[in-house]
C-alpha cells in the first residue's frame, strides 16, 4: 500500500459523511424554517391586505352613510325652517288681526262712550237739580221758562216720575219721544 493509510482515509471519509449528513440535516431545517417564514410572511401580507381592503370598505360605507345622513338632516332642517317661517307668518298675521280688532273695538267703545255721554248731557240739559227739603221742586223742559210756584204745598214735592206721568219730561237717558 502505497501513498495512503486506509484507516486514516476511512476515518476522514466518515467525518466527511457525517459532515455532509449534518449539513443535509441543517439545510432542510433551515430551508424549512425559511419556507415557514416565507409562508408566514405571505399569510401576514395576505391578512394585512385583506385588513386594508376591509378598512377601506368600512370607511367607504361609513362615508356613504354619513353623507346620506347629512343630506337627510339638511332636508329635515330645511323643512323645519320653512315650517317655522310659515308659523311665524301666521303668528304675525294673527297679531296684526288682533291689533286691528283691538283698534276697532276701542273706536267702537269711544263712539259708544260719546253716545252715552251725549245722552247724559241731554238728560242733564232737560232736567234741573232734584228738589231738596228746603227748595221747592221745579221741573223745567228745555226751551221752557220755569214756572215757579209761589207757595209750596206742604207734603207735596213734584218728582221726576210725577213729571214724566204728566208728560212734561221723558225718562232720563232716553231721547224725548215728542221733541218740540
Amino acid at each position: 500500500m502505497r501513498g495512503y493509510d486506509r484507516a486514516a482515509v476511512d476515518s476522514w471519509r466518515e467525518e466527511i459523511a457525517a459532515l455532509v449528513e449534518r449539513l443535509e440535516e441543517q439545510q432542510p431545517r433551515e430551508a424549512a424554517v425559511k419556507r415557514a417564514l416565507d409562508e408566514v410572511g405571505q399569510e401576514t401580507t395576505a391578512i394585512l391586505q385583506r385588513a386594508h381592503e376591509a378598512a377601506e370598505e368600512i370607511t367607504s360605507r361609513s362615508r356613504s352613510q354619513a353623507e346620506g345622513r347629512l343630506q337627510r338632516a339638511e332636508r329635515e332642517a330645511d323643512i323645519t325652517v320653512r315650517e317655522a317661517e310659515e308659523r311665524l307668518r301666521q303668528l304675525d298675521d294673527d297679531v296684526q288681526g288682533m291689533w286691528e280688532q283691538r283698534t276697532r273695538l276701542i273706536e267702537e267703545m269711544r263712539q259708544l262712550a260719546d253716545e252715552v255721554l251725549g245722552v247724559a248731557d241731554d238728560a242733564l240739559d232737560r232736567m234741573q237739580q232734584p228738589v231738596t227739603s228746603e227748595t221747592p221742586a221745579v221741573v223745567v223742559m228745555e226751551g221752557e221758562e220755569p214756572d215757579l210756584p209761589t207757595e209750596a204745598v206742604e207734603g207735596e214735592q213734584p218728582t221726576i216720575e210725577a213729571a214724566a206721568v204728566d208728560g212734561e219730561a221723558g225718562v232720563p237717558g232716553e231721547p224725548d219721544p215728542n221733541p218740540s
